[in-house]
């Protein structure tokens, strides 16, 4: 359609796109620009439902456009996309208004496809920024000039807690007042006229306190005004940690090396020293300090060299992380200080080796210690010989008179003396006899300390032992008209030495009639206490222990302070260190005023104990009347050797040869071929043993019937 003649001036002023549409929405007239951009005789009607005038997606926004013009509304800013002669859609930006007299529709467009295109553009520029910043680990966040969000991030939206669209348009004083606490008034006072300021703040946040290193610079515009902040954060908490960590680890290794009396060196992979601890200086002489470098086997003494070289060398080539060895290294001033070494790879982070830690320990003074303590313990073994051979010796001296004492006592009460006499010689008999348990029991207690007292552990049958201990106890608690219990299951074994088991056993028999008082009770019973244990209670009812005293009972010599009672004061010491050898252990019980508890507590037996019956071999003295039986008697002591023949002069029939020395002995017994010889070990021209091993070697006296009799106790 070709415009008005009188309209053309108008028709073609100007870019814009000009046309006019009668009432029913028909195109009466359009210039240049509206048939260059949309295209001549496509366009028949302004309608959209009349016409494919609109693009299918706008064809909403027409509608209700036309809708508004046709009611009388005048519109601006109507962006709508038409289709081109050419192909393609251009996008036309509308003002139009309709002619209240006439109905017709006056419009003109712009055309904004350049300007579409460069938003679009940008909108998708800000989407892969937003994008990139999304995915960084780092927050980052941009202000304007009031301070307030126009950009965050991601990281920035997690770690404050706040949503990305809650945070544009707004200060973080609005968000988050206890961020501004921390960190807001850095932000504020940002200068504008300073380049990028990079700083490391604690801040807080939603997940927790953190440090940040903040990076932030200004945004300027080409005319060098600014008009933004940028702000990118990283978290370094973590790397803060370990730094701290890491000092914190460097201050516990300097005081350890400055602490340590050990000598600690580092060594690199050559060898040679970088560093020393502060014990260096005063076990080597070697300062800490630049120009230290030394190389260690130029330390090492040349004959512990190849060792400790071998060593370095499997340390070096990761055969073992760890090495060991005993040196002697160099002092400064020249003397050899000997050391224990260890060493322990350094490592790279690769795992190659990077060098060694050094710590060596002066050994100097442990070795002297040692060898001083070799010397005392060689003189104190020397001292333990010389003691048991002192009290072998002194067992043979203090017995032999105690003996004789003994013996001829014994003989004068096999004789009718008067009354008087008689209490004396049994006087001497009871002061013999406790002499002599007293030099047993000591000698018993230094046997077991120098661990030279031999017993034979085998299956005990508890009721037998304890059949022959009551036995034996029984005359001396009826004279104290004491009545005794036993319970005892004849089928309980235990695992002792049965000879010590009754030695232990009569003597907490002994005290308990000794303790108890006139008319009073023994109990004696056995029970098990635990899976594999028994325990053998002695129970009398005499005063008791105080509870401060019951410590001190199985101290040697220790009566506590009953004087009057017959004893010792080494049995219930010497019975405690029997029973604890046998695997034992002997405890006290008590109650003052009511009596007292010894308990003897012992491992059960399974085997049944082992029966020695005499044989053949066996030794039977016991000559008739008329019958000649010849003993030889050898013993270098006149005492001792009158005793015994009184002794045996008193049985008829036998006959008793003496020899005071071993050969004499020897040639008796070859000659007169005796029935018994009782043989002394100490004899002044040889040993008792000696002369029994020649006995036994000549065919002539091999039979002979030998019985030592000796007051050597260690010996016997």
């Amino acid at each position: 359609m070709t415009a008005r003649p009188e309209l053309r001036p108008f028709v073609e002023l100007g870019d814009e796109l000009r046309c006019m549409g009668a009432p029913d929405g028909r195109l009466i007239w359009w210039n240049a620009a509206f048939e260059q951009a949309i295209g001549h005789g496509r366009v028949v009607v302004a309608d959209p439902d009349k016409s494919p005038f609109v693009h299918p997606d706008d064809r909403t926004v027409a509608r209700t456009a036309w809708a508004g013009l046709r009611g009388g509304e005048a519109l601006r800013g109507i962006r709508l996309r038409h289709p081109r002669a050419a192909g393609g859609w251009s996008h036309i930006e509308w003002a139009a208004r309709v002619h209240p007299t006439t109905g017709r529709m006056y419009a003109v467009g712009r055309d904004v496809t350049d300007h579409q295109a460069l938003l679009e553009a940008l909108h998708t520029s800000r989407a892969w920024l937003q994008s990139i910043l999304d995915h960084s680990p780092a927050m980052v966040f941009v202000k304007d000039l009031d301070w307030r969000y126009v950009m965050v991030n991601g990281e920035w939206s997690r770690v404050m807690g706040v949503a990305p669209e809650d945070a544009i348009g707004r200060t973080a004083a609005e968000l988050t007042p206890w961020y501004m606490r921390s960190l807001g008034e850095f932000e504020q006072q940002l200068p504008f006229d300073e380049g990028p300021l990079v700083i490391d703040q604690a801040i807080d946040t939603a997940i927790g306190r953190r440090v940040v290193m903040a990076s932030r610079f200004q945004l300027r515009s080409s005319a060098g005004q600014p008009y933004a902040t940028v702000c990118i954060a990283t978290d370094i908490t973590e790397r803060k940690r370990l730094e701290r960590e890491a000092d914190r680890r460097q201050r516990l290794l300097e005081t350890v090396m400055a602490a340590s009396p050990d000598v600690i060196s580092i060594l690199d992979r050559t060898g040679h020293t970088t560093s020393i601890s502060a014990a260096g200086e005063e076990v080597l002489g070697r300062r800490l300090g630049p120009g230290l470098g030394e190389w260690m086997f130029d330390l090492v003494h040349p004959e512990d060299l190849p060792r400790v070289a071998d060593a370095f060398a499997d340390l070096s080539a990761g055969i073992t992380p760890e090495i060991a060895v005993r040196a002697r290294i160099r002092h400064v001033d020249g003397h050899w200080v000997a050391s224990d070494v260890r060493c322990r790879t350094i490592v790279d982070d690769d795992g190659s080796f990077a060098g060694a830690v050094v710590v060596s320990r002066d050994m100097s003074g442990k070795l002297e210690h040692e060898r001083r303590l070799r010397a005392a313990i060689a003189a104190a073994e020397q001292a333990s010989q010389a003691k048991s051979e002192f009290l072998s010796r002194m067992s043979h001296e203090l017995r032999t008179p105690l003996n004789a004492v003994l013996g001829f006592s014994q003989l004068l009460q096999m004789d009718e003396l008067p009354a008087t006499e008689a209490d004396e010689v049994d006087y001497i008999l009871r002061s013999g006899r406790h002499l002599l348990d007293l030099i047993d029991g000591v000698l018993d207690i230094a046997r077991i300390e120098s661990g030279r007292l031999e017993l034979e552990v085998t299956p005990v049958q508890v009721a037998e032992v304890v059949a022959d201990a009551t036995g034996i106890a029984q005359p001396l608690a009826e004279r104290a008209g004491i009545f005794m219990e036993v319970t005892v299951d004849d089928r309980l074994l235990v695992q002792a030495d049965r000879h010590r088991l009754l030695q232990v056993l009569l003597n907490l028999l002994s005290n308990a009639v000794k303790y108890n008082q006139r008319g009073g009770r023994i109990r004696v019973r056995c029970l098990p206490v635990s899976a594999g244990r028994l325990r053998l209670e002695v129970t009398d009812t005499g005063r008791g222990i105080l509870a401060e005293d019951l410590r001190r009972v199985f101290e040697p010599f220790e009566r506590l302070g009953v004087g009057q009672a017959e004893g010792t004061g080494v049995g219930l010491a010497l019975s405690k260190h029997l029973v604890e050898r046998m695997g034992g252990r002997l405890t006290a019980d008590s109650l003052p005023g009511e009596g007292s508890t010894f308990a003897i507590e012992l491992p059960v037996a399974t085997d049944r104990p082992r029966i020695d019956v005499l044989g053949p071999g066996g030794l039977l003295l016991e000559p008739g009347p008329a019958a000649d039986f010849m003993v030889l008697l050898v013993e270098d002591n006149l005492a001792n050797l009158e005793l015994v023949e009184r002794v045996l002069a008193r049985r008829p029939g036998v006959q008793v040869l003496a020899a005071m020395q071993g050969g004499l002995a020897l040639e008796l017994a070859r000659e007169h071929q005796p029935d018994l010889v009782l043989l002394d070990l100490h004899l002044p021209d040889m040993g008792g043993v000696d002369v029994l091993r020649a006995l036994r070697s000549d065919p002539s006296t091999a039979g002979v019937a030998v019985a030592v009799v000796s007051a050597d106790a260690p010996s016997s």
